[in-house]
């Protein structure tokens, strides 16, 4: 009697801690947080999202049709090396010709990474 009471007991407790809180709230980033493409947080007043896509291009960027949204974009072209600090440059050069362009960047500035970006007001 006490081994099955035992083995009840691990079930339950395996049970109750494999849930790791989804659920609960414990994680409420990756529960509730709306995530959309980063393109869709440049917004210009009366823009339809193919003129938006149509834009980023203009300002170097490639868009991915293979991605899972069709604004995710990247801004290493195929005869470009990739390594960190050109892509870095070329997402600079793309923020800056989005705001010439006459884009707002509407997303998360709180970081100090981010702060030191064109899109949230840094040279």
């Amino acid at each position: 009697m006490k081994r099955i009471l035992k083995i009840n007991s691990v079930l339950w407790m395996s049970i109750l801690l494999t849930g790791c809180g989804i659920g609960l709230g414990l994680f409420p980033y990756a529960v509730n947080h709306n995530i959309k493409p980063y393109l869709q947080y440049w917004e210009k007043e009366g823009v339809t999202s193919s003129a938006r896509q149509s834009d980023s291009r203009e300002c170097g960027s490639t868009l991915l049709p293979s991605a899972p949204h069709q604004d995710d974009i990247t801004f290493i072209s195929k005869d470009t090396k990739h390594d960190d600090a050109a892509y870095d440059r070329a997402r600079l050069v793309w923020q800056r010709c989005m705001i010439n362009k006459g884009y707002r960047y509407n997303g998360d500035c709180s970081s100090d990474y981010a702060k030191s970006r064109p899109a949230c007001g840094a040279p």
